[in-house]
């Protein structure tokens, strides 16, 4: 439903000249996950006023996709597993910070969000089959990745000495520990897709 969709876009698009033949396949991927990524945030938002943790989902799904966005990561191999994943993701990280936000761990939780930070920083982008990058692209990426993930550690830091924002630092720190986790599950497939290839060669 989501890749017929912005196929039909994509092609559109192509008819109209806004976009090159040649970068159909390009666009029309970046359609898929700019599409699967809004119903990903939308189910979250929701779920969230639901759970009366708007705000918290807010900060974690901001994080999340403001990050990830440019450092890339692992992707499902179809978008309802891509949702579910999402979802299961955010149901984790409630029930981890309704367990311990109760409980002062602001060093563990800079500690974490630290080691996190430096992986991120390290390994960002992690390029995907279907989304190939140029060179300008993959260095445009690591710069934007680097300074976004920067930002958030420091939000981090800062919100955990704050006790009226340090419930919020735990969903961001927790949003950074998914996004590290789907970064190195990227990069491990991605160097087993490149033994693979040599292999068969």
């Amino acid at each position: 439903m989501i890749k017929l969709l912005s196929e039909k876009i994509a092609y559109f698009l192509e008819d109209r000249n806004f976009i090159e033949s040649e970068d159909t396949e390009v666009c029309s991927y970046g359609l898929e996950v700019l599409i699967s990524s809004l119903i990903n945030s939308i189910l979250v938002l929701t779920l969230g006023i639901i759970l009366n943790k708007f705000l918290q989902t807010l900060v974690f799904v901001g994080c999340y996709c403001y990050i990830r966005q440019y450092s890339g990561g692992y992707h499902a191999s179809s978008h309802t597993k891509c949702i579910l994943t999402f979802l299961c993701m955010y149901l984790a990280t409630i029930l981890i910070a309704d367990s311990i936000h109760d409980i002062h761990l602001e060093v563990m939780i800079i500690a974490i969000s630290t080691i996190n930070w430096t992986s991120i920083y390290l390994l960002s982008p992690a390029e995907h089959a279907n989304n190939p990058l140029s060179n300008d692209e993959l260095i445009s990426n690591q710069k934007k990745a680097k300074i976004r993930v920067t930002v958030f550690l420091l939000f981090t830091i800062i919100g955990s000495q704050v006790q009226q924002v340090y419930e919020y630092t735990v969903y961001s720190a927790l949003a950074l520990c998914w996004i590290n986790f789907m970064l190195i599950l990227q990069v491990i497939k991605n160097k087993g897709d490149t033994k693979y290839e040599k292999t068969v060669r």
